[in-house]
C-alpha cells in the first residue's frame, strides 16, 4: 500500500515538471517572435558593377538634354608665346579627324604632336594624353603652349548634357597638366547625312553650341574652324565625315589667321 502511494507521488511530481517544461518552451517561442517582429528586415541586393567604360559614363547623364543656344565665346588673355613656324610648342587632341594631321603630310605639325584615336569619344582625351607632362613638353622641345582640342565626330549619339559634363572634365584635367597653355576648343567640321544615319548633317550645329558654351564656362578660347573655310564640305570622304588631305593645310591657315586676328585685337 506504502509502494502504490509512493508511485502515485512519482507521477504526479513528474506531470508537475513535465507541465512547467511545456510551459516554460512556449513562453520562450513567443518572447523570439515578439523580439523579431519587432527588428527591420534587410534584404540584401546584388551590387551591379559596370564594366564598360560607355555604362560607367552614362551615370553622368542627366535627364533631360542642354537646349541649343548661340553663343559667341569672348577671347580670353593671348598667350605670351606665339605659335612657332614649325608648330613645335602645339599639341592637337582629338579623333580620327584630328590623326589627319598625321596622315595628310602636307603641314608642319609633327605626328609627336597629335594625340588623338581612331573612334576616340571626348570623355577619353585625358587618357591619349596619359599622365607624363613632362615627357609631352620634352618631345615638344620644353614648350607646350598652345593645345587645340576637336571631340564630335563620335559623340552625337549621347545627350548634349553628357557630351558637356565630358568635355569640361577634360579642360580641367589638360589645365592641371599644362596651367601655362592656353587651351583652343575647335568647332565639330560638317558631316554628310548617309541612309543610315539621315540627320547626320545637323549635329556639328548642336554639338557646336555645347562647345562654345564650355569654353565661355572655363574662360579658353573658342575656334570656328568650320565656318572659316569655304566650300569646307567639298573636302568631305564618301563618308560623308573624314576629309581629304587638303582640308589640313587650310586648317593650319585658319590657326595662323586666327591668332594674327587675336593678337591684333588686343593691342588696338
Amino acid at each position: 500500500m506504502k509502494k502504490t502511494k509512493t508511485r502515485a507521488l512519482v507521477l504526479k511530481l513528474l506531470l508537475f515538471v513535465s507541465l512547467i517544461i511545456v510551459l516554460l518552451h512556449f513562453d520562450v517561442r513567443a518572447s523570439n517572435d515578439a523580439i523579431s517582429k519587432s527588428l527591420p528586415i534587410i534584404v540584401s541586393e546584388p551590387i551591379h558593377i559596370s564594366e564598360s567604360i560607355f555604362e560607367a559614363k552614362a551615370e553622368f547623364e542627366v535627364a533631360s538634354e542642354d537646349k541649343a543656344t548661340s553663343i559667341s565665346a569672348p577671347l580670353p588673355t593671348p598667350h605670351p608665346q606665339r605659335i612657332k613656324s614649325d608648330f613645335s610648342n602645339v599639341l592637337f587632341i582629338g579623333d580620327s579627324i584630328t590623326i589627319g594631321f598625321i596622315n595628310a603630310h602636307n603641314t608642319p605639325v609633327d605626328k609627336e604632336r597629335v594625340y588623338a584615336k581612331i573612334g576616340a569619344h571626348v570623355f577619353e582625351g585625358s587618357n591619349l594624353l596619359g599622365g607624363n607632362s613632362n615627357l609631352i613638353i620634352d618631345r615638344c622641345n620644353g614648350s607646350v603652349d598652345y593645345i587645340f582640342v576637336m571631340f564630335g565626330a563620335n559623340d552625337y549619339g549621347y545627350k548634349m548634357s553628357a557630351y558637356k559634363n565630358w568635355y569640361k572634365e577634360l579642360v580641367k584635367s589638360i589645365k592641371q597638366m599644362f596651367p601655362n597653355a592656353q587651351i583652343v576648343l575647335q568647332s565639330v567640321l560638317p558631316m554628310n547625312s548617309t541612309a543610315a544615319e539621315p540627320n547626320r548633317d545637323q549635329q556639328p550645329q548642336k554639338l557646336n553650341s555645347v562647345v562654345k558654351a564650355v569654353a565661355i564656362e572655363e574662360n579658353i578660347q573658342y575656334l570656328d574652324v568650320s565656318n572659316s573655310i569655304p566650300n569646307l564640305r567639298q573636302l568631305l570622304h564618301t563618308d560623308g565625315l573624314h576629309f581629304k588631305p587638303e582640308l589640313y593645310p587650310l586648317w593650319i591657315t585658319v590657326i595662323e589667321n586666327n591668332q594674327k586676328q587675336h593678337l591684333n585685337n588686343k593691342s588696338g
